[in-house]
């Protein structure tokens, strides 16, 4: 049985880097290790057509430019949009902004689009503007949410259930095996990852020391939402002054932070989603099978 994320971008596993980093060396070493590494396109044109070619240096699998649409101004996103056709980007991801701004100039190029969700109605007009993978973004997640607070609880069944025929990932809340099977429990067809990566050994050179600090140290009330249109989930203040002696070094970060405690290898988190994930899921089944099996009360 094939997977339709992995089937849509020709990736190993259902695993999507967030834009969580311009630098174009992370990337690479998620798309070698058989997901779609991630471009976050916030740099000016002649930049990002440069961190492009040097992703190919490294790799020669597919992955992602992601473009925060709010960010800049339409001329400049046109013109980003154009060197991503030009250069062959196999993939473009699309948040914080209308889907309508590029997808049509990306697909006539050969790219194929996904867009970051955060409610049911955003998905639906995604998909009305001819996406072809859709990313849900919950509360929860350190990305850009919006101005809604919708849990993953309830967000992917949601927008499962309004658009049931397009490629769907969770984006936020995943950690490790127990996330990723909830998630696709609930209708999710794979991840998009961002904090989980930030605290990998290979991404420790695209960040500073004090991210690592901050989400390793991370309790689950150590982030709040940020002041604006876009809303990133960051650390609150009072935790950065705690950790790290300052508040003026803060990052953004998930709530998920909270279930990390380690740096582990990309391989290693690959093993922990991929082979644990249905290690457990083969355990969650086996309890309902026993419950299945318990004669009723009478």
């Amino acid at each position: 049985m094939s997977n339709p994320i992995c089937d849509l971008f020709g990736i190993r596993y259902p695993l999507l880097m967030g834009g969580i980093t311009p630098k174009p060396e992370l990337g690479a070493v998620i798309s070698n290790a058989g997901g779609l590494g991630c471009i976050e396109g916030i740099m000016q044109a002649d930049g990002l057509r440069e961190a492009i070619q040097q992703f190919r240096t490294m790799s020669d699998k597919p992955f992602s430019i992601n473009f925060p649409l709010a960010q800049g101004t339409p001329e400049m996103t046109a013109e980003k949009a154009k060197v991503c056709i030009e250069e062959q980007v196999p993939v473009v991801i699309t948040s914080a902004g209308s889907p309508k701004m590029i997808t049509a100039q990306l697909k006539e190029g050969g790219i194929k689009v996904g867009h970051v969700v955060a409610s049911t109605y955003h998905a639906q007009k995604a998909a009305d503007a001819g996406v072809d993978c859709l990313i849900a973004e919950p509360t929860e997640s350190g990305g850009y949410r919006g101005e809604h607070d919708i849990a993953m609880m309830v967000l992917i069944p949601s927008v499962r259930r309004t658009v049931p025929d397009i490629p769907l990932a969770a984006c936020g809340t995943v950690a490790d095996r127990s996330g990723i099977v909830a998630v696709m429990a609930l209708g999710a067809d794979g991840v998009q990852l961002g904090t989980r990566i930030m605290v990998t050994k290979e991404a420790q050179s695209s960040y500073g020391d004090h991210v690592a600090k901050l989400v390793l140290a991370a309790t689950d009330t150590s982030t709040m939402s940020a002041e604006g249109r876009i809303r990133p989930r960051i650390s609150k203040p009072d935790f950065a002054e705690e950790v790290l002696g300052t508040s003026s070094k803060r990052t953004q970060m998930g709530q998920v932070s909270a279930l990390i405690d380690e740096i582990i290898s990309v391989e290693d988190l690959f093993k922990e989603l991929f082979e644990g994930g249905p290690e457990l899921a083969r355990n969650v089944v086996a309890k309902f099978d026993e419950i299945a099996q318990t004669t009723p009360v009478s």
